[in-house]
């Protein structure tokens, strides 16, 4: 009698075990499971982010010069656009970003956006020993090249002239809207171009400025009509 009720005591002990043990697999796995989600969600939201651009730094901007062509027009601007092929100063570094593209040809005028991480400012210390609040809108200069593709033409020649800036911020990045006028869009003797957008940094005489290939006309890149959306209109 006592040897049974060993054996149902050692029964219980081995269950009470056994319980114990799945309790705390379910557990592992809810955590497994949840950590797991706010890895995707993170990831997801960092992707998203690093995707979208602010509705006033995308969109296209009015100013003076546009809203004439705009009303002389009745709407019918021409406006194109094209998706950069390296939208990137450096593949490695990523310093600057650039996206949403748009070009008015018969005003000679460019719109582009322009992004950076705030970790940007801790690589222009270690490189320059300067530092920089990236809530600064004034810690860049922005200019455009034209870049000739032939063989004899490698020099990049100056063009356009920097009419608007608009600046913001979405948690961990900045963000620029950059409107340039009287863009030459043609060089003599060239059939194909790229127009760059070089960065530099104000107060440093950078060797080797940031530079985004933002524009090419060439054979294999085509140019597509920009759609204005409904917010799209001139103030006025």
């Amino acid at each position: 009698m006592e040897d049974l009720e060993r054996y149902s005591d050692y029964n219980d002990c081995e269950d009470e075990s056994s319980h114990s043990k799945s309790y705390v697999g379910l557990v592992l796995k809810i955590l497994v499971a949840v950590v797991c989600l706010a890895v995707v969600a993170l990831l997801g939201f960092r992707v998203i982010l690093f995707n979208n651009y602010p509705e006033p730094i995308k969109n296209l901007y009015f100013g003076d010069k546009l809203t004439e062509y705009y009303e002389k027009t009745d709407g019918n601007i021409g406006a194109k656009t094209q998706v950069l092929s390296a939208p990137y100063d450096d593949a490695d570094e990523g310093n600057f970003f650039c996206d949403n593209l748009i070009v008015i040809p018969e005003i000679n005028q460019i719109q582009i956006s322009a992004r950076y991480n705030v970790s940007l400012m801790e690589s222009i210390k270690e490189k320059y020993g300067i530092e920089l609040s990236p809530d600064n809108a004034d810690n860049f200069s922005f200019n455009l090249y034209v870049i000739p593709l032939s063989k004899e033409g490698s020099k990049h020649i100056a063009t356009g002239t920097l009419s608007f800036v608009d600046f913001d911020s979405r948690l961990m990045y900045r963000y620029y809207k950059l409107v340039f006028d009287d863009v030459d869009f043609t060089i003599p003797g060239e059939e194909e171009i790229w127009i760059g957008l070089e960065i530099t940094v104000n107060g440093v005489e950078m060797e080797k400025p940031y530079m985004v290939l933002i524009y090419e006309d060439t054979t294999d890149k085509e140019f597509v009509e920009y759609e204005l959306s409904s917010e799209e209109r001139p103030n006025r």
